[in-house]
């Protein structure tokens, strides 16, 4: 193996690299194989190139933007305008007995301690301090900006955890953010009275701020005391554990959930606001791929779901499951290869504009998966087919500006607006897009609720949330407002990025005239602690745990 090159060496490259005007990967490659001709030494890595640059701005350099990106690694990481943290709680008994979840004795249920977050939580002990500090120090030592969080926290199902447990672990995340560069402070074994409220409030002005908050759990466990408790804890997205709409397949593979609690948990985290991002499984045990079909297209046209997310993991055989067993015994074979590719395209073209696809495989190493598909690129060969045929993924992801090829700083932009029924009301989604639609600069959710048909139990239900934070009566309520861009600092500008454009604040002007057009007498936006600022620049002032501006 060759030694890493010296801290002079990666300088000597950048400094030609600046007076080249490398502005790419490639041409930056090119001065380093010049530079590393004859030596002993590798290729240096983006961590010393960064350490690198560091030094030659103190020495007087000038910033050169360009060098800058083509020295950043994985801008995947930070494109859509966030830069996302994953921590992982402790080890605790999971209420499902899925057939096809893995169970590691020091994981979280459906966790393997080989998954890259689950590894970097393993090592620390599970300390949420310490997975959100050493996260946001590893990502900025690779040149992202990490001011901006979203902190999304895993670990099986959230809600079974004790309610002491999970304000303890939120409150040291916000604390980490808070303190940072400071050195740790030391975890104390509880949150203490007043704590979490205390480091929320910090985390509105701090230099690190947590813009959004997401939790992962299984339908049955939404009720409405649970989401009354997730607005304390600051939580904006709760990712769901869907799987399936069959309930045949539910009950077969031991879900201990059913297509009714999926429902009634999306219609109560609606009525609060939350954005929710589902989980889909396909080639489940004793589903068809004509189930699948049938399932990912009731998520967009049955209005009792239209997720904004979702993750699609198709079943893979983990050997700690008892799906491995059923897989010994000859009682189930996995969905791979052309049946698995076919029957992706097919859903990626359901998904509507105003949903996210953010993954189509699990983090699962490949040594670690006995049965089923072992692609770690499939995305990419998903993406490389679909072009090939002429067909194409309208997604968010796939139309965030981050993620499209080519220069869109002078594409001409407009306000395109969707309009569909979930739920008991009115979702509305505004973007901003350039004219072709190819691109997606900023976008905003809102819910316009209605007076539904509801049953008895329902209606009793969200009426527990509306006694909880009256605000919501007659308020339209903002879900989510998202400029994507490669992620800025706070206070940073950049005439190259599609960030602090004032997209957020045209789209939000929108939304206003709209619902007070539509009669709603004010405003509810169900916002990260660390975008209050921004909503109070923009006249909204808290109230029941949401921002709220008259209309």
């Amino acid at each position: 193996m060759q030694p890493s090159p010296p801290l002079q060496l990666a300088k000597d490259i950048l400094k030609d690299a600046a007076v080249s005007n490398c502005a790419t990967r490639v041409s930056l490659a090119l001065v380093a194989r010049h530079h590393l001709k004859d030596t002993p030494y590798a290729f240096p890595t983006s961590m010393q190139f960064w350490e690198a640059y560091r030094e030659l701005l103190a020495e007087g350099l000038e910033r050169n933007e360009p060098l800058e990106r083509a020295i950043r690694v994985k801008d995947v990481r930070t494109d859509s305008g966030v830069a996302p943290i994953t921590v992982l709680t402790k080890p605790f008994p999971c209420p499902g007995r899925c057939v096809y979840c893995p169970t590691e004795a020091r994981m979280p249920k459906s966790y393997i301690s080989t998954e890259p977050a689950a590894a970097r939580a393993l090592s620390l002990e599970f300390d949420p301090y310490e997975q959100v500090r050493q996260r946001i120090m590893a990502l900025e030592k690779n040149g992202h900006q990490a001011n901006k969080i979203e902190l999304i926290v895993k670990g099986g199902t959230w809600s079974a955890y004790t309610a002491d447990y999970r304000e303890w672990f939120i409150t040291r995340c916000f604390q980490a953010a808070n303190e940072i560069p400071h050195p740790p402070t030391p975890s104390p074994t509880s949150a203490g009275e007043g704590e979490l409220e205390k480091a929320q409030t910090v985390n509105e002005t701090a230099a690190y701020r947590i813009i959004g908050l997401t939790i992962e759990t299984r339908p049955d466990w939404v009720k409405p005391k649970e989401v009354i408790h997730l607005r304390k804890l600051g939580v904006t997205r709760i990712e769901l554990g869907l799987q399936i709409i069959n309930d045949r397949v539910l009950t077969l593979v031991k879900r201990g959930t059913t297509v009714a609690d999926a429902e009634r948990a999306i219609a109560l985290l609606k009525t609060a606001g939350f954005k929710v991002d589902v989980h889909i499984l396909p080639g489940l045990p004793g589903a068809s791929i004509e189930d699948d079909l049938a399932s990912f297209h009731l998520l967009f046209a049955d209005p009792r779901f239209h997720p904004d997310m979702v993750k699609i993991y198709p079943c893979v055989v983990l050997p700690n499951s008892e799906l491995a067993e059923w897989m010994t015994k000859g009682e189930f074979k996995p969905l791979e290869g052309e049946n698995l590719l076919e029957l992706l395209i097919k859903m990626q073209t359901m998904v509507p504009r105003y949903c996210r696809v953010p993954r189509v495989i699990r983090d699962f190493p490949t040594t670690q998966i006995a049965y089923g598909n072992k692609k770690s690129n499939l995305r990419e060969i998903l993406d490389a087919e679909m072009k090939k045929r002429g067909v194409q993924c309208v997604c968010l992801r796939c139309r965030e500006v981050g993620h499209v090829a080519g220069d869109h700083t002078g594409d001409k932009t407009q306000v395109f607006e969707e309009r569909y029924e979930n739920a008991g009301g009115t979702e509305v989604f505004l973007s901003v897009e350039n004219e072709d639609r190819s691109a997606v600069f900023a976008f905003l959710r809102m819910r316009l609720p209605l007076s539904p048909t509801l049953s008895p139990t329902d209606a009793g239900e969200r009426e527990i949330i509306y006694s909880a934070f009256p605000i919501l009566k007659g308020a339209a309520i903002i879900r989510e407002l998202h400029t994507y861009g490669t992620a800025l600092n706070i206070d940073q500008r950049d005439p190259l990025a599609a960030q602090h454009k004032g997209y957020g604040r045209l789209l939000m002007q929108k939304a206003e005239e709209m619902a007070a057009a539509e009669g709603f007498s004010h405003m509810a936006v169900i916002s990260g602690l660390g975008v209050r600022e921004y909503y109070k620049m923009l006249g909204y002032q808290k109230q029941d745990t949401y921002m709220v501006k008259p209309l």
